[in-house]
C-alpha cells in the first residue's frame, strides 16, 4: 500500500505542467518561520510543493516605471502576460489540490496572483521564495527575488500545502550570480532601495521605499528587467 501511494504521489507531480517543481518535507524545517506559518494555515501540513513558471524575456524587456500620462505604454504587455502566467500556475496548483483530495488528503493552494498580503508591513502570508530556495529551485539575489539557474529571476511562484507524505524533491540551485554581476539591480533602482548585502545578509532592500515608488509609478520592475541571470542572459 505504501509503495502504491508513493507511486501515485510521484505520478501526480510528474503530471504538473510547470517549468520547475520542488517539494520540501516540513519536518526538516521545524525551526524556521515556514513551519509555524504552514501549520497555522493547514494544520497537519507535512509537505510543501513549490511551482515555478517562466516569465518570457520578450515581455520583460519592456518593463519600466517611466510613463507619460496618456502615452502608449508597452509595459502593459507585461501585466497582461503576468495575468496569464498567474492563471496558469494557479490552475496547476488547483489540479494538484483536487487530485490530493481524491486520494484522501487535505491541501491548500497559495496563489501566484492576489495572495494574502499585509500592506502595513509589506509582507505576504508566506515566503514563497524561501520555500523555493529550500527546494533547490534557485537562490535569493541581492534584489530579494529568487534567481533560478535556467530563467534567472524571470519566474512566478505558487505553493501547495498538504498533509500528504511526499518525499523531498529538490533541484540543483547553482551558484548565486550576483557577485559576478556586481549589482545591475543596485545601479538601476529609481529610488536606490537596493544596496549590497552586508555580511550575514541575503539582501539589503528598503521595501518601504520600493513599495511607495511602485504604488506611485503604478508599475516598476527595473531590477527584474536588468537582472542578467539565467541561461538566456548568462553573465
Amino acid at each position: 500500500m505504501k509503495g502504491k501511494l508513493e507511486t501515485e504521489l510521484n505520478r501526480l507531480l510528474d503530471d504538473v505542467e510547470v517549468d520547475e517543481i520542488g517539494v520540501i518535507c516540513l519536518q526538516d524545517y521545524r525551526n524556521t518561520p515556514a513551519w509555524q506559518q504552514a501549520r497555522d494555515m493547514l494544520p497537519g501540513t507535512k509537505s510543501i510543493i513549490v511551482l515555478a513558471v517562466e516569465i518570457f524575456p520578450e515581455v520583460v524587456k519592456y518593463l519600466t516605471s517611466k510613463k507619460q500620462v496618456g502615452e502608449l505604454a508597452m509595459r502593459d504587455l507585461f501585466k497582461r502576460n503576468e495575468r496569464v502566467i498567474s492563471g496558469h500556475i494557479d490552475w496547476e496548483a488547483y489540479k494538484i489540490v483536487r487530485r490530493l483530495h481524491n486520494l484522501g488528503f487535505s491541501a491548500l493552494s497559495l496563489p501566484a496572483g492576489d495572495a494574502p498580503y499585509d500592506s502595513r508591513f509589506i509582507e505576504g502570508a508566506f515566503s514563497y521564495k524561501h520555500v523555493a530556495q529550500a527546494a533547490g529551485l534557485g537562490n535569493i539575489g541581492w534584489h530579494s527575488m529568487l534567481i533560478t539557474p535556467e530563467y534567472g529571476a524571470r519566474v512566478r511562484l505558487a505553493l501547495v500545502l498538504t498533509d500528504a507524505p511526499f518525499k523531498p524533491r529538490t533541484l540543483e540551485a547553482g551558484k548565486l550570480p550576483c557577485i559576478k554581476c556586481g549589482g545591475a539591480c543596485i545601479k538601476i533602482c529609481p529610488v536606490k532601495a537596493i544596496s549590497k548585502p552586508r555580511k550575514g545578509e541575503e539582501w539589503n532592500v528598503d521595501k518601504y521605499a520600493c513599495a511607495n515608488y511602485l504604488n506611485a509609478a503604478e508599475s516598476c520592475a527595473e531590477c527584474l528587467r536588468v537582472c542578467p541571470a539565467g541561461k538566456k542572459y548568462s553573465i
